[in-house]
């Protein structure tokens, strides 16, 4: 990899407000350019970068916005990594695309699905015919599916175990008694769908349910168990870089104990770590 450099006053600076080091050219400390979901991704890096546990390795985090496709902006080389997504999207996404230059180099948390409503209080109030909004991508669609299989709604022609996340469809479910019909939205929007007079309830990641100020633990009606769960958010770096110091100092330090604690302390189960918390 070829680190961005910084000067040493300008990552003083950086690691002492939390923002992002400016690159430059000359000697100093590793600069490495993440991009990243606001929360919790965000959230856990900028943990990451004020507890020290980087040493002279400085963070320069980009928020993921709009419809900027943070693995191109991998694959093609304008970030270092990046730290939004599971393994399951990530190996779909290389599919589709035809490349197989990204590789994960750590797991830190899962952020179990939720199927959320401002108009049922529980399954057994679903309808015949009401509509579930879920999200639009491939690995989530059918994630969602198996949400919904887990709460007596669906039943799919395998279990999660078995089944290859990235090819299951509607064209999977074998009953669906109550004749639920779907619309696929992108994951963002889904939260929003909670009022929206034609969608009854909508699968939603924990991840857009904070940042719409709903509570997982509290809010939704039915939650994706976190016992043998796939679907770990990941740190993604090209293949390349793998060994790269800069990219194992942050890998090391997002899979530690201490940062373990942190999620567990932080998100009160909205957000889970997938390591042993520490003291």
């Amino acid at each position: 990899m070829t680190l961005r450099r910084t000067l040493s006053v300008v990552s003083a600076v950086a690691l002492a407000t939390g923002l992002a080091a400016c690159s430059a050219s000359g000697t100093g400390e590793d600069t490495l350019v993440i991009s990243a979901s606001a929360t919790p991704h965000v959230e856990i890096l900028e943990h990451v970068r004020q507890s020290g546990a980087l040493g002279d390795v400085v963070l320069d985090i980009k928020p993921v916005t709009g419809e900027v496709d943070p693995n191109e902006l991998l694959e093609a080389g304008d970030v270092d990594a990046n730290f939004f997504q599971h393994h399951p999207y990530l190996a779909d996404w290389q599919q589709q695309k035809g490349v197989d230059n990204l590789e994960s180099v750590a797991a830190v948390h899962l952020e179990p699905l939720g199927l959320y409503s401002n108009k049922i209080a529980a399954v057994a109030d679903l309808k015949d015919g009401d509509t579930i909004a879920l999200p639009k991508d491939t690995t989530n669609f059918a994630r969602a599916l198996y949400l919904l299989e887990s709460a007596g709604l669906l039943e799919l022609d395998k279990p999660l175990s078995e089944a290859d996340i990235a090819t299951v469809t509607a064209a999977n479910i074998v009953s669906n008694p109550k004749n639920l019909r779907f619309v696929e939205l992108e994951r963002a929007q889904l939260a929003r769908t909670v009022d929206d007079p034609a969608i009854t309830a909508s699968v939603v990641n924990s991840n857009y349910a904070l940042e719409a100020g709903l509570n997982p633990a509290d809010d939704s009606i039915v939650r994706e168990s976190v016992d043998n769960n796939p679907f770990e958010n990941i740190l993604v770096v090209r293949s390349e870089d793998a060994s790269d110091p800069a990219v194992t100092a942050l890998a090391d330090a997002l899979e530690s104990p201490e940062v373990a604690a942190w999620i567990a302390e932080n998100y009160d189960g909205a957000v889970v770590p997938v390591h042993e918390v520490g003291a």
